[in-house]
């Protein structure tokens, strides 16, 4: 028996990274994973992965910020399977480094929208119906970004920090109805995001001198 078995469970980001991994942990678990990606490519091999291992999941290709699409991709899974028990809003794009004194409305506009504004987009979504079941999970990637900033990523920071004042809200609003809402912080991953305009940020000055020499990373050495 696993810990999730025949839940259903919806993983937002699940192409690569950090998304890709819990979509595989659930799965591992016996969830029925949904599986929410832009990229179809990567998308397809996430689930191919899943599905060589004899679990079930659905995929859907969707820009979550796209609330009418959103909101279509969650009927069709509550028709399918006449439930949803866990959210799991991970997807998030990273600006690029630029202070306030350099950066643009529009990138702010973009990271906000999908960090910040699909979080409640899917929250909402699905809280409907876990409103209903009288029980469900939301969980949210938040990160050590919205409450000790490093600088220089503030659409990304005040989105994270968002994250983590929305969730406490949620808490409070949904608990009535036995649904418990999280958001996990964690501290600093490789992934795919972690390459900007080419560049490994993992391997530069900055990062070691903020991340490694100063203790952020208490063992010194990156999580995966």
């Amino acid at each position: 028996m696993g810990l999730l078995d025949r839940r259903i469970a919806i993983i937002t980001g699940a192409g690569q990274g950090l998304g890709r991994a819990i979509a595989k942990e659930f799965s591992g678990e016996g969830a029925i994973v949904v599986l929410l990606e832009k990229n179809p490519h990567t998308l397809r091999k996430v689930a191919d992965e899943i599905i060589n291992t004899g679990m079930e999941c659905q995929t859907y290709q969707l820009d979550i910020t796209d609330y009418g699409r959103y909101q279509d991709v969650v009927s069709d899974i509550v028709g399918k399977y006449q439930r949803i028990d866990v959210l799991v809003n991970n997807a998030a794009v990273v600006p690029a480094y630029e202070s306030i004194l350099s950066d643009s409305l529009e990138d702010w506009q973009r990271v906000l929208r999908t960090n910040l504004e699909a979080v409640y987009i899917g929250s909402k979504l699905v809280a409907e119906h876990m409103v209903k079941q009288k029980s469900g999970r939301i969980i949210s990637i938040a990160s050590v970004q919205g409450v000790a900033s490093s600088g220089e990523i503030g659409s990304y920071n005040a989105a994270k920090g968002g994250i983590i004042a929305l969730t406490k809200s949620m808490a409070v609003e949904l608990g009535q109805y036995g649904i418990l809402v999280n958001a996990v912080g964690p501290g600093y991953m490789w992934t795919e995001m972690s390459v900007i305009d080419g560049v490994d940020e993992t391997k530069t000055p900055e990062f070691l001198e903020w991340y490694v020499k100063k203790n952020r990373i208490p063992l010194g050495v990156k999580g995966y």
